[in-house]
């Protein structure tokens, strides 16, 4: 039955990317990134209009005259997926959990890669690495890296995305696209995001659900927080209490989106009861556009 579920759902990733990926990329789907990076040509004589930064002074010296390296465009882009498999994730509110909204996200990401022919990996964090596995080319490798997103269960519950951050760093040794799926409840992790972002397309997709804007309209309840399991009170009969909760996690919402923006990152905010699909096509095409 479980292998039945996971062929299913492998099938509908394949049609929503398969219906995106012309919509999304048409044509031009290394445009919607900031440039996969370059790799070293050869080096020849200085030409006027070439970037100094780019002369070999060493051959420069030995030749008597000016030299400088060229560069070509990398053929493929290399996509790194840092995913949140943490247990806030993992519940639901108004719409489908956020995991499951990630791992959508992460299977039209993928097969993007296969049409493309580009490298993609994944990494699996809690509040310990729980998975990850190096960027590779093929259906195959794809393939794998989906049954290990819609299978793995967690050991860990809470979430450390600055651990996650700085093992990423320390394993993309050339310039990629990294995505980060999470709805990043975690703490200090901006020195680690900055770091990344200095050197890799940074796009971090944040996965929201309608309960962090708005608290329902019930009496006294206790709410959990499944990572820690503390445990305080919430009365959504008062609205002071729902204006309260709104407001703490609306500046939160724009004080991180503030963070974001001031790092050059990619940002899409996409909620659990909307299409995940479309809310990609909808960030890509206007990517384009700039």
């Amino acid at each position: 039955m479980e292998d039945i579920d996971f062929s299913g759902r492998v099938k509908r990733l394949q049609i929503i990317s398969t219906q995106l990926i012309e919509g999304m990329f048409s044509g031009n789907y290394r445009s919607t990134f900031k440039g996969p990076g370059l790799e070293f040509n050869e080096v020849r004589e200085y030409q006027d209009g070439d970037d100094v930064r780019f002369i070999d002074w060493n051959v420069t010296s030995r030749m008597q005259a000016p030299y400088t390296k060229t560069f070509k465009e990398e053929r493929e882009l290399i996509l790194n997926i840092v995913m949140d498999v943490s247990a806030s994730l993992s519940e639901v509110g108004g719409g489908k959990s956020k995991r499951s909204v990630a791992e959508t996200i992460f299977g039209i990401i993928a097969f993007a890669a296969v049409a493309n022919n580009d490298r993609v990996g994944v990494l699996m964090f809690s509040d310990i690495i729980e998975h990850s596995v190096s960027p590779m080319k093929g259906k195959k490798h794809v393939l794998r890296l989906i049954h290990d997103v819609l299978t793995l269960k967690p050991k860990k519950k809470g979430s450390d995305l600055a651990l996650a951050l700085r093992t990423a760093q320390e394993s993309m040794k050339k310039r990629g696209i990294c995505f980060i799926l999470s709805d990043f409840r975690s703490a200090n992790y901006y020195k680690e995001l900055s770091i990344l972002s200095r050197k890799q397309d940074v796009i971090a997709v944040r996965i929201i659900d309608k309960l962090e804007r708005d608290y329902p309209s019930t009496g006294l309840i206790p709410l959990e927080d499944p990572e820690t399991g503390e445990i305080i009170s919430g009365f959504g009969r008062s609205r002071r209490f729902r204006k309260k909760y709104r407001d703490f996690w609306e500046l939160e919402r724009l004080q991180w989106l503030n963070n974001c923006k001031k790092l050059g990152i990619g940002v899409l905010e996409v909620d659990t009861e909307e299409d995940p699909g479309q809310a990609l096509l909808s960030f890509f095409n206007k990517r384009k556009k700039r």
